[in-house]
């Protein structure tokens, strides 16, 4: 069975760009990999994903919150957005039921593993865009997922939130050790936002390549900054993706040469024992969780 890379954007911080950077990089990769198919899974209570598809209410909009509360099978709440790529909407405040119910369940990070293995595999990549809050679903998602990006927009708290998930990325890692599980490989920070004409953005990033260079960031690396561009506003306000509406745009080159380089990695990392143990350990554990 095909096992699907699978890559939280995660940060504990909200407006650092999560839910742009993580359709984005789906719009890179499928642009680059014309035969991907890819899945977004939107775990976040805002459900931007949504907004940005322009997607219409209709019964699917219950979502991953559905698949996590009431057993629905994924393929029921999918939606088929463009020719490679399809959509897992959050189920918006319904996603707090599932804290509320599972808060206090054994293995309870362990939940989104087991409902989605047996559908990904229709998948090249999934994609999670993840809420700011580490939360029971946060737990989730890193448990879930193979690596994470986590974006940070040049300024002081952002880096707190980089510095918070890492942290929190370390408490589950020791946690799951005895069960030979851990959560996901951190890719890299990538700097959002980023504009070189002002002095606190070339410090900020500065200073993030300091913390890799300290191996303060489990082994990840500083992405090449996302440049400030209104036209991802303007292409969000259209509800088309930064290829569709600017192709040629500051947006699009950055976005697609991050979709380039973490490809790139992800193929490097999986070459490795301890990724192939990794995919392994995730096919074989079930998760000790009624759900």
């Amino acid at each position: 069975m095909k096992k699907p890379t699978i890559i939280a954007v995660l940060c504990h911080k909200g407006g650092v760009a999560k839910t742009t950077t993580a359709v984005a990089l789906a719009d890179g990769l499928a642009a680059d990999h014309p035969a991907a198919k890819i899945l977004i899974l939107d775990c976040d209570e805002q459900a931007n994903v949504k907004t940005l598809f322009g997607i219409k209410s209709n019964s699917q909009e219950r979502g991953i919150a559905s698949v996590l509360i009431e057993n629905t099978h994924p393929s029921q709440v999918k939606i088929s957005v463009r020719p490679q790529i399809d959509v897992i909407l959050s189920g918006g405040r319904m996603m707090r039921d599932f804290e509320k119910t599972f808060a206090n369940a054994t293995d309870s990070e362990l939940i989104l593993t087991r409902l989605m293995k047996p559908f990904d595999a229709d998948y090249d990549y999934v994609i999670i865009d993840s809420p700011p809050a580490l939360s029971l679903i946060s737990a989730n998602i890193a448990m879930y997922a193979e690596y994470c990006l986590i974006p940070c927009t040049t300024d002081l708290l952002a880096v707190v939130g980089v510095k918070n998930t890492m942290f929190f990325l370390e408490n589950l890692r020791n946690h799951f050790q005895a069960k030979n599980l851990s959560p996901c490989k951190v890719l890299g920070v990538v700097p959002t936002m980023y504009d070189q004409r002002r002095n606190l953005d070339m410090t900020i990033l500065d200073d993030l390549q300091r913390m890799a260079d300290a191996d303060l960031m489990s082994g990840g690396v500083v992405y090449d900054p996302i440049r400030v561009d209104s036209k991802i506003k303007t292409a969000q306000i259209k509800r088309k993706l930064i290829t569709e509406a600017y192709p040629k745009s500051k947006a699009r080159e950055d976005y697609q040469k991050l979709a380039q380089s973490i490809h790139q990695t992800v193929i490097k990392v999986g070459l490795t024992k301890t990724s192939a143990q990794r995919q392994d350990s995730r096919a074989n554990f079930e998760p000790e969780v009624a759900v």
